[in-house]
């Protein structure tokens, strides 16, 4: 019996305190239910995903996953997103939407009264000249080596090539204003008019045509990105800093000026460093012979075959009418030029 009655004793103090469960906590715990002891687990992460910094403002979130989605994110793509600031620009967008809105909704109403039409320039004014001509024999011979391997493996005539690259860039001395990689980002977040107001107020009854404006942008969007996507893969695969590259108002880089899609596609490494890089002059002259090339041009075409080439290069007339005149006349001042090291006039026939 005393052992029964010891045995009670020391029970009853833990029955009463189970059967207090639900409603409070035993002495010497804490009033709050427990719950299993777990390590933080993170969050499931996505195959391929890169979460961006926080520090990198949410109007580039956008393209950055869009990025993502094809396999273009990390560190260097934040920092460069970083750098651009926190607000796309609405000019590379708004430009283009000024171009296709006055020809869509702008144009002149019909004269009533016939006017005489000032003729077309032929040709691109101040350039066909000698004092250029010059400065493309110059530029031939500071090159010499760069644009004979170019005429060996790509058949372009290095009188061409130089005109070419006058007509583009000045020979390397007028690259564009803009930054290529910021063009192309601000291009491709732009998508609906709201964005760009302060080109909206440029075009009177764009408002009332805001869903043509809308479309017309997405497309212009798309094709940014493209660009976008192509210049950053450029740039990984060959070293190179996308903030560093001066480009036209939509995004051509180098003394070609190429487009980034169009640099994945024909870019040469004339000078055999292992990478291709436009603004250096070898490279750019190996890549403007090899996209000529493998757009119909033949060695020992005639003037019209070769027009046609020059115009898969940039479609205008006058821009290939422009190249081989002043080809012509490069031609022309080597032959009276006294001889020194360099191309001869029957070099650059």
């Amino acid at each position: 019996m005393k052992r029964r009655a010891i045995l009670a004793r020391a029970v009853r103090p833990l029955l009463t305190c189970l059967l207090a469960l639900g409603l409070t906590a035993c002495a010497g715990t804490s009033s709050r239910p427990e719950t299993p002891s777990q390590t933080p687990q993170p969050a499931p992460v996505v195959p391929g995903s890169y979460p961006a910094p926080q520090d990198i403002a949410t109007s580039w979130r956008p393209v950055m996953l869009r990025l993502q989605a094809d396999g273009i994110a990390g560190p260097d793509v934040d920092d460069l997103f970083r750098r651009l600031g926190p607000t796309a620009s609405q000019d590379p967008m708004g430009r283009k939407v000024k171009e296709l809105y006055t020809t869509k909704y702008l144009k002149p109403a019909p004269s009533t009264t016939a006017k005489p039409q000032k003729p077309r320039p032929a040709l691109y004014p101040g350039v066909v000249t000698d004092e250029n001509a010059r400065k493309c024999l110059s530029f031939l011979q500071a090159n010499a080596d760069a644009f004979s391997r170019m005429e060996a493996t790509y058949g372009v005539p290095r009188n061409v090539a130089v005109s070419l690259l006058f007509v583009e860039t000045r020979l390397g001395t007028n690259l564009g204003k803009r930054n290529a990689f910021e063009t192309l980002a601000s291009m491709a977040s732009t998508t609906n008019p709201d964005a760009i107001p302060e080109w909206m107020v440029q075009l009177p009854g764009a408002y009332d045509h805001k869903d043509w404006v809308a479309e017309k942008m997405r497309i212009k969007a798309d094709w940014a990105y493209n660009e976008l996507k192509a210049l950053l893969r450029h740039s990984r695969a060959n070293g190179l800093d996308p903030m560093h590259m001066p480009g036209s108002i939509y995004g051509a880089i180098g003394i070609c000026q190429f487009m980034p899609t169009s640099l994945l596609r024909y870019g040469a490494d004339g000078d055999g460093d292992g990478r291709i890089d436009l603004f250096t002059t070898a490279d750019a002259v190996a890549s403007l012979g090899r996209y000529l090339k493998e757009n119909g041009w033949k060695p020992g075409m005639d003037r019209a075959g070769r027009h046609k080439a020059l115009r898969r290069y940039n479609n205008l007339a006058i821009y290939a009418d422009t190249i081989l005149t002043l080809a012509d006349r490069v031609t022309v001042v080597a032959s009276a030029t006294p001889s020194r090291p360099g191309p001869t006039a029957s070099a650059l026939r």
